[in-house]
């Protein structure tokens, strides 16, 4: 997979960007319109140290908006109470869990041991690095629709 591969794999943001503007969702609609656009600049011309930086600040203040609404979300539910409910919402985030976890894997794994999206085979880095966007895109969607 050519570096190509990873800017396609960007446009699976944009359906961060519908979705949590259908569920209303603003910040997180914008946070995932700027990640699109800093992917597809990174991705095109990876070796600008002021896109990379830029790229990362978005990441992380979407894992940081991320996190909060996850967290809200599952105090919300354990206040509600109630026999039987919840039972859908712990698998959910059960999931959003797994993929975070998995996207910190291949990310910080993979730059400490030069695997996954780290690879010295440009082709296997950039087909990890696909798959982190698209794990960390059904992640968010999770979120939203937890």
């Amino acid at each position: 997979m050519s570096r190509q591969g990873t800017v396609y794999s960007s446009f699976v943001f944009l359906t961060n960007v519908i979705v949590a503007y259908i569920y209303q969702y603003y910040i997180y609609a914008v946070l995932f319109g700027a990640l699109f656009a800093t992917s597809i600049v990174v991705h095109v011309n990876e070796h600008n140290f002021f896109t990379n930086i830029l790229d990362k600040c978005v990441i992380s203040c979407i894992v940081l908006y991320g996190g909060y609404v996850f967290f809200q979300k599952c105090r919300d539910g354990l206040t509600r109470g109630g026999e039987g409910e919840g039972e859908g919402d712990i698998s959910i985030a059960t999931m959003i869990v797994f993929t975070f976890l998995a996207t910190i894997f291949l990310y910080v794994y993979g730059f400490f041991h030069g695997k996954f999206c780290f690879s010295e085979d440009v082709n296997v880095a950039n087909m990890y690095h696909s798959l982190m966007h698209i794990v960390g895109s059904v992640g968010h969607h999770l979120i939203v629709l937890l």
